[in-house]
């Protein structure tokens, strides 16, 4: 058990690693420059959604696109159904990462990171950009496999069987997810790891997508926070962003075995695809319903705070 703790630390380490070394990458907007983007270019809902998408992607966060549209409600740069728009797309670019960890490229580590290694140390711009992306998945897909490794002998131990049946429950599920999030700070951390525990048969998917629902909740704990800092402006994004992710919770939760069983028709031998569509789904899906309610979730926001926001 003590070595399996080792190896699970050592390929989250590396994971994160690989994770830090990719976002870091990828920022290459900085957060002014986003401000600039998202003022220009979001015209519409359907536009603020498609921004946030793209945002989302570059920034490897969604955590970090909303935390800008609460700061540009805030400011009053943005109204609020272009800020919500923003959030919402944000929430389904951060589905691309975890898309992508579900495809077996595990043959092509060493070329990744061997590649990477040479490019990153390059003088133009775009190769050692082109390397840090290399570098970068390689790493992580080394650590998501030693993880795999390790993780392998745990459904053996009876503790960890009590702890996956827990998760059956949905209450639990979702607390779980909710508390991962608030940990870890990165949903994608936390459902590449579901990916791996699935691999293994550790956990099974339809467990896993309770985990998930809660893991979109305790995302927006991040923006919350900042939030209380902000004018009622901010502070109606955040509470939106929650909201959607709780009212996407509350109809897909009743739903989830035939759910599961979409998930599974949809790739039947892959479970890791089925947990990242899950996930992909479920803020799309979530999307596209809330939209009809927007002016009424805003209402009943007014109503909540009140008059106690500055």
């Amino acid at each position: 058990m003590f070595n399996i703790i080792i190896f699970v630390s050592l390929g989250i380490g590396i994971f994160i690693l690989g994770l830090v070394l990719l976002t870091t990458s990828l920022k290459i907007i900085s957060k002014e420059r986003v401000k600039i983007l998202i003022d220009k270019y979001t015209g519409n809902i359907y536009l603020s959604i498609f921004i946030g998408f793209i945002l989302s992607i570059i920034m490897q966060s969604s955590s970090m696109t909303t935390i800008v549209a609460v700061s540009m409600a805030d400011a009053g740069l943005l109204n609020l159904y272009t800020a919500a728009g923003i959030t919402m797309g944000a929430n389904i670019g951060t589905t691309v990462a975890v898309q992508l960890y579900a495809f077996d490229l595990y043959s092509l580590i060493p070329y990744a990171i061997f590649f990477g290694s040479i490019l990153r140390f390059q003088k133009k711009k775009l190769l050692k950009f082109i390397g840090n992306i290399l570098l970068g998945l390689g790493i992580i897909f080394a650590g998501l496999k030693i993880i795999d490794m390790a993780v392998s002998p745990l459904r053996n131990f009876s503790e960890i069987n009590n702890f996956v049946s827990i998760t059956e429950n949905p209450v639990y599920g979702i607390f779980i997810g909710i508390v991962m999030a608030l940990i870890m700070q990165s949903s994608t951390f936390c459902i590449a790891m579901l990916q791996v525990l699935a691999t293994a048969k550790i956990m099974p998917v339809c467990n896993t997508l309770f985990i998930i629902y809660g893991l979109n909740i305790g995302t927006c704990s991040e923006a919350f926070l900042m939030s209380l800092a902000t004018n009622r402006e901010g502070k109606k994004i955040a509470i939106y962003n929650i909201l959607f992710n709780i009212i996407g919770t509350m109809i897909f939760v009743p739903l989830t075995p035939y759910y599961y069983a979409i998930l599974k028709y949809i790739t039947p031998n892959n479970v890791s695809r089925q947990i990242a569509n899950g996930h992909m789904f479920f803020n799309i899906i979530s999307t596209i319903l809330v939209l009809p309610i927007m002016k009424y979730l805003f209402s009943f926001i007014e109503i909540l705070i009140g008059n106690d926001a500055k």
